[in-house]
């Protein structure tokens, strides 16, 4: 008996780390001047308008254009959720440290479109 109960909560602790989010990554800006259009419209068109979040006519916010995107930014939603709580986007898949780092330099730079 004691067997099977060392064996159960050894399975429930090792599901219970894997179960856990990943760490918060820290991004910060090198000094690369990141604009929407050079590098950042790839970002969110891969990873926020093709999921269907905040794809075209979306009432989630259509991220599809750099005008659609203007509410969130001036609003600091897109900062915070993106940046801050990393609760964006959505879903199993993170941003890579190379991605919020380049969204850290365009916030940094007020989001430039060119």
């Amino acid at each position: 008996m004691k067997k099977t109960v060392l064996i159960l909560s050894s399975v429930v602790l090792l599901l219970l780390s894997a179960c856990k989010k990943a760490e918060k990554a820290t991004p910060v800006c090198d000094g690369t001047i990141s604009a929407y259009n050079s590098n950042i419209k790839s970002i969110i068109n891969d990873n926020c308008t093709s999921s269907g979040c905040h794809g075209s006519g979306s009432s989630n916010g259509d991220f599809t254009s750099y005008n659609g995107l203007k509410p969130v930014l001036s609003n600091g939603k897109f900062k915070s959720q993106v940046l801050d709580n990393q609760t964006m986007p959505k879903g199993a898949r993170n941003l890579s440290a190379d991605q919020l780092n380049k969204i850290m330099c365009w916030h940094e730079n007020n989001y430039p479109e060119n």
